[in-house]
């Protein structure tokens, strides 16, 4: 994946045995965490959250991440195709994640400890892209000190730009989700898909119902 482009257009659907970024052979959990209370996060940010958030660690007990999801993402009537998740608008807030350690996304690039929020937004067909994820569905990371405000829809010029920021780079941060593979009643959960990604799968909460979702949370794509 070499860059995202404006606009965001349309990607074509390819398997997902083509993201194969393979990952240890460790094994994850998850758990529920209290509220978030940082003060590296907005105030405003912070009421706009869950009152509980997952924590993901591994078999060593080492936390790979924190997230405390939006209590309500607002959502519309239409589709869009190649995407699963095409009612939420891109530039949306969808929640608050926290690194402890350095990590990598969905791209491989190294992502530094520390408080991002997440975004929605859609990934482009173009020859760089093809290939790349099964569907145009990603949350792209955006520094949580520069990203005050919950209710804003963010237009994608100023997203791809907090995005780049958040790690320092020529290319925003993408990390992928695709609709859960489990029953919801035994979310959340950790899953492993074919490609060895670790894949936290959870429910979203939104004006119009639950979402459950599979986020990669461990792993890359080799596009």
């Amino acid at each position: 994946m070499k860059r995202f482009v404006i606009p965001f257009a349309l990607l074509i659907i390819a398997p997902f045995a083509m993201a194969s970024g393979r990952t240890d052979d460790k094994s994850y959990k998850v758990e529920a965490i209290g509220e978030l209370k940082e003060a590296k996060v907005a105030e405003a940010v912070r009421g706009a959250l869950e009152a509980k958030g997952l924590r993901v660690t591994d078999d060593q007990g080492k936390t790979i991440c924190e997230i405390w999801f939006r209590k309500e993402i607002p959502t519309g009537k239409g589709e869009v195709m190649g995407a699963s998740f095409g009612q939420i608008a891109e530039g949306t807030l969808a929640g608050v994640i926290n690194f402890p350690s350095n990590t990598s996304d969905f791209r491989g690039q190294g992502v530094k400890p520390g408080w991002y929020t997440l975004r929605y937004a859609l990934i482009l067909q173009d020859g760089n892209h093809l290939g790349v994820s099964p569907a145009r569905d990603f949350f792209l990371l955006c520094p949580a000190a520069d990203d005050k405000d919950p209710n804003a829809v963010l237009k994608m010029e100023e997203l791809l730009k907090l995005s780049r920021a958040a790690i320092g780079a020529g290319h925003p941060s993408p990390w992928f989700f695709a609709p859960a593979t489990s029953a919801e009643k035994e979310l959340p959960k950790i899953v492993r898909n074919e490609n060895h990604h670790v894949i936290l799968e959870t429910k979203l909460a939104t004006n119009s119902g639950q979402l459950a979702i599979g986020m990669v949370v461990v792993g890359s794509t080799d596009h």
